[in-house]
């Protein structure tokens, strides 16, 4: 794997080869590498499958490899366009269309490769969560979106999320695919693809048909593949009335298309809300909730110790709650050992606090839930408070 925030080795930018590259620094070697060919996937096994399925997720989030965040991958924004924060500031960027085309493949064929899933899966790692865009799909998906016009990009996109979805089958890893990206954006967070701020999916009659129409892509390209765990709907979405009602209709389409397979749904951070929802199914619905301790001025104020305690004590009571109450059907789909300094400053050994929150949330996590993934894998030049 070539170091991730090398851009001469990984991106090929500002090379010294020619006359061009020594007077732009956004320069980019053309990437000659021939694109990968659109793989099979190997026969469906059905009892391989249940245990995919079924078994209790140890997992990790495979974030920045195909849905890019500036924290986690600076690099791949240095000559992005506008606030150089979302994907589409990446494939506007960089001069021009081809060369952001070449900065993605580069990116895509080096941070993670046959090796990182060998490696995850020796330290007990059977599932990944990998989050894309409907972008991520291919030119066709992008028609009429803010990615139309920078559709190229993305040509040879989805063979390489097929060739991470066997690499990943091929070390006995099960995958988890996401759809971190939606029509509109789901949020209005640039981990959503776009810059802007505003969240365009629900009440848009033509952003939620297209969505759901590139989730019935997934699940008819994933309900046969062996080592697919399930489809993700939505990536932290605006919780609204409207979420559940979107989460009706799409469940209700994807249905016609497998009764069986599994659709796992984002609670927009009310647990409550939608364990409720999912104990009233009877179908393969898993909830999805995300744990983080960082984000808010009540997480910094809090000492690390008693972030520590609340995860034993009242987080875990919820979780278990939750739970019982949709028959094990929920997953902890994010989570992280940061904490804000603030948080660590008042502890006397700040590594050994920071290790026994880590080690208390496995702890709730794993007995509590059907399953958890750590956020993330490969990462560069990260502030150590933000996740």
């Amino acid at each position: 794997m070539a170091p991730v925030d090398d851009p001469t080795s990984a991106l090929g930018v500002g090379s010294i080869s020619t006359p061009l590259g020594q007077h732009d620094p956004c320069y980019v070697e053309p990437y000659l590498v021939p694109p990968p060919p659109l793989e099979p996937f190997p026969p469906f096994d059905p009892v391989k499958a249940s245990v995919f399925r079924y078994r209790q997720q140890q997992s990790v989030n495979l974030g920045s490899w195909f849905v890019h965040e500036q924290w986690m991958t600076p690099s791949l924004f240095t000559c992005a366009s506008g606030d150089k924060v979302s994907e589409l500031d990446i494939a506007t960027g960089w001069n021009t269309t081809t060369s952001a085309k070449a900065v993605l493949e580069r990116h895509w064929d080096t941070f993670i490769d046959n090796t990182d899933f060998l490696h995850l899966a020796s330290i007990g790692i059977n599932t990944v969560r990998l989050p894309i865009g409907y972008w991520s799909l291919g030119p066709t998906f992008t028609a009429g979106t803010p990615f139309q016009d920078v559709a190229d990009v993305y040509s040879d996109s989805w063979p390489r999320i097929v060739r991470a979805i066997n690499q990943a089958g091929e070390a006995g890893i099960g995958v988890l695919v996401d759809l971190h990206g939606a029509y509109g954006s789901q949020n209005g967070q640039p981990h959503s693809g776009i810059s802007d701020g505003q969240t365009r999916l629900f009440g848009d009659e033509t952003n939620m048909a297209r969505t759901i129409e590139a989730l019935s892509f997934m699940v008819q390209q994933f309900e046969s593949v062996t080592n697919v765990v399930g489809v993700q709907i939505l990536n932290e979405p605006q919780n609204s009335p409207a979420l559940s009602s979107f989460y009706d209709r799409a469940i209700q389409t994807l249905r016609s298309i497998s009764p069986t397979f599994p659709l796992y749904i984002h609670d927009g951070f009310d647990l409550e809300f939608f364990s409720d929802y999912v104990s009233k199914r009877t179908d393969f619905v898993v909830q999805d909730n995300h744990s983080y301790f960082v984000f808010s001025p009540q997480d910094a104020a809090e000492p690390a110790s008693q972030h520590t305690n609340d995860v034993q004590t009242g987080v875990a009571d919820r979780f278990v709650r939750a739970s019982n109450q949709e028959r094990r059907n929920l997953i902890i789909g994010e989570w992280s050992c940061a904490l804000t300094a603030d948080s660590l400053s008042s502890e006397q050994d700040q590594e050994a606090a920071r290790r026994d929150f880590c080690t208390r949330q496995v702890d709730v996590y794993t007995n509590s839930t059907a399953g958890w993934a750590f956020w993330g894998t490969v990462f560069a030049r990260v502030q150590p408070a933000k996740y």
